[in-house]
Order: C-alpha cells, then structure tokens, then sequence
C-alpha cells in the first residue's frame, strides 16, 4: 500500500522541485534519492505525497502520470506505477487513484489497454 505523507514547503530549501502537470510535482527534499511524485496544495504551502521514493523516470498527459520507482532507492528493484488524474483529489487516499506498485509486465499490460504517456523525464544518477 501507498504511504501517506505531507511535505511541508515553507523554509524548505528543495533539491530538486519540477512541475509536471496540474497540482503534481517531482521533488527530493534534502538528497536526490528522495524523489517522489507529490499534489501540490499551493494554498497551503504543502505537498502531498502519492508516489513515495526514489522515483527516477515519468511520464505525464491530461489523464495520467506514470513512474518508475527503485523502493528506497534499492536499484535492484524497480516498480511501476499509474497515477489517474480525474479520480485524485487533494485529500483523497493515494490508494484511490494511484495503481502499484506493477512488474514491468503488468505496466505493460495496463499501457496498452489504458495508452499511458511514454516515460519522457528520466534522472539519470538515480536510473
């Protein structure tokens, strides 16, 4: 199951912090092998978490964003995972609109039946 988290912005100095599309940002907080996948509360200086790290490639349209992610940084385990934008809400569960973690067979399966986005955003020190 997906973890529930809040990264709290105000002071916070990011090491990496990219927008993706709509509210979702990539972002590490202190190291680079933090990388997630967050909803952006603006309003509330916020950031919460939906996929947990160390996320190292995404993908992203109007309807999904799609992540590889080594768990902890453990880079000989690599899971996928799907992120459907219409069914998120700020404080919505992440179980409600995040599937994974999937094999790359699974993924595959869930790609061609749901035409996911390609991975075109991949950091290269955590691949």
């Amino acid at each position: 199951m997906i973890g529930f988290f809040l990264l709290h912005l105000t002071g916070c100095g990011f090491v990496y912090d990219e927008k993706l599309v709509g509210p979702y940002r990539l972002v590490a907080i202190d190291i680079t092998e933090q990388m997630s996948v967050c909803y952006s509360a603006a309003a509330e200086e916020s950031c919460i978490g939906r996929i947990e790290e160390t996320v190292f490639s995404v993908g992203w349209n109007a309807q999904y964003i799609v992540a590889k992610q080594h768990p902890s940084n453990d880079k000989s385990v690599t899971n996928y995972f799907i992120l459907d934008i219409a069914k998120d809400r700020m404080n919505s569960d992440p179980s409600e609109s995040v599937t994974g973690p999937l094999s790359e067979v699974e993924f595959k399966m869930q790609s061609a039946s749901r035409r996911l986005p390609a991975f075109t955003k991949t950091i290269h020190e955590l691949e």
